[in-house]
């Protein structure tokens, strides 16, 4: 026998050694990773409008027609609080959230701890907003057109006043959305002025405090107004960290930066802006220094714009830090953990920040949301009726069924 035959017999009972090694332990069996339900679930009715917040936690808001309760993802209960509405909104901003109802009269304050306060109005409520502090901004239909609110806990006890108000009275004038800087100084109302064909959007900046509107001499607080071009609707708006202000419209996304004085009037100028070819599918803000957003359908006349389900991820010097792309119109869009949940009917992708691919996951029936709980592989699925924490696990099948399954 040669040196080459023994070699080459040398190389094969090596490879059979480790052909061996590698398959007979799991002989019959395969391992994959999969979501799969843990057991803990939450029921509603089906016309209970659900809706469903959690802030990088184990823990969750879950609001219904009845009430709020927040629930831990091992299926406790921390505490309930009941109400009665017909069709409630949930706003939430980290650990906070508002519910309440449009044309309704109260509007309720939580944290994770319960109910922080509530508002009475003897008007119904168009629209409402909350921080991170917990400041609650309202805007109400009154017999002479609009007037916002803006309440803290302090604000709504008997004898007390609300920390700001403001009456919008022009006709065909209507305020569309309205925040609070999570410092407490600074309101953004947007304005919609319908009074001719071109629908202007107009953003009035303002102080909250009245000291701080007397110390820098600016009339009933107002220090400065951005008029939008023609036609361009706000989306979405939020203050984010180091008094930067971002604005959502159908043709761009602004990053305005708002310098404050000691003396004399607050300035903001225009840090950057992303004109969008596309009309703006979704938005969603993680942290404070990042947005995460989602293009539709082109605008009408542009023929290379961003394909539909494209995922853009975007800090606040306005770098794009990731992407990911869908190919399809999104349904749904989720964030926390320094992740993303994109959705697509029952279809789903967990991305992080730099657009990197977590996992994918198929949901077999109608989906209402997905969020993440405890971490980015623990979810919260919630379908028609039932709610159910969901976990990424490494299962062992022993039959191609049970994968398919």
């Amino acid at each position: 026998m040669n040196n080459k035959t023994k070699i080459l017999i040398f190389v094969g009972l090596i490879t059979i050694v480790m052909v061996v090694q590698f398959f007979m332990p799991h002989f019959g069996q395969t391992h994959i990773i999969r979501m799969e339900p843990t057991g803990d679930s939450v029921s509603y009715p089906l016309d209970a409008g659900p809706s469903f917040h959690s802030n990088n936690s184990n823990l969750f808001y879950f609001v219904t027609r009845g009430g709020v309760q927040q629930l831990a993802s091992n299926g406790g209960v921390r505490w309930s609080e009941p109400f009665s509405f017909t069709h409630p909104i949930m706003v939430a901003r980290g650990d906070i959230v508002a519910v309440g109802e449009r044309a309704g009269r109260t509007v309720y304050v939580f944290n994770s701890a319960g109910l922080i306060f509530s508002a009475d109005f003897d008007d119904p409520v168009v629209l409402f907003s909350v921080n991170e502090a917990g400041i609650l901004s309202v805007v109400l239909e009154t017999s002479f057109g609009y007037r916002i609110y803006i309440h803290n806990q302090q604000s709504v006890r008997p004898g007390e006043r609300a920390l700001f108000y403001q009456n919008i009275t022009g006709d065909l004038h209507f305020p569309t959305a309205v925040e609070v800087s999570e410092n407490g100084r600074y309101i953004a109302v947007a304005i919609l002025d319908s009074s001719t064909s071109l629908f202007n959007h107009t953003i009035l900046l303002r102080y909250m405090n009245e000291w701080d509107a007397r110390a820098a001499g600016v009339e009933e607080g107002l220090f400065a107004a951005e008029i939008l071009d023609d036609q361009e609707v706000i989306y979405s708006m939020r203050f984010m960290a180091d008094n930067k202000f971002v604005v959502a419209t159908t043709s761009r996304i602004i990053c305005y930066q708002i310098t404050s004085r000691s003396y004399g009037v607050s300035t903001k100028q225009i840090l950057w802006a992303i004109n969008l070819q596309n009309y703006l599918s979704h938005i969603a803000f993680y942290g404070n220094r990042h947005l995460v957003y989602v293009t539709g359908d082109r605008h009408l006349g542009i023929i290379d714009g961003t394909p539909p389900g494209a995922v853009r991820i975007v800090n606040l010097d306005s770098t794009q830090v990731g992407e990911f792309n869908l190919g399809r119109s999104v349904t749904h869009l989720s964030v926390g953990h320094g992740a993303a949940i994109v959705g697509t009917d029952r279809n789903f992708h967990a991305i992080d920040l730099r657009g990197n691919l977590l996992w994918e996951h198929n949901a077999l029936q109608y989906t209402r949301d997905v969020i993440f709980l405890d971490d980015t592989d623990t979810i919260l699925i919630a379908g028609a009726n039932r709610a159910e924490v969901h976990v990424r696990r490494r299962m062992r099948n022993n039959t191609i069924e049970e994968i398919l399954d």
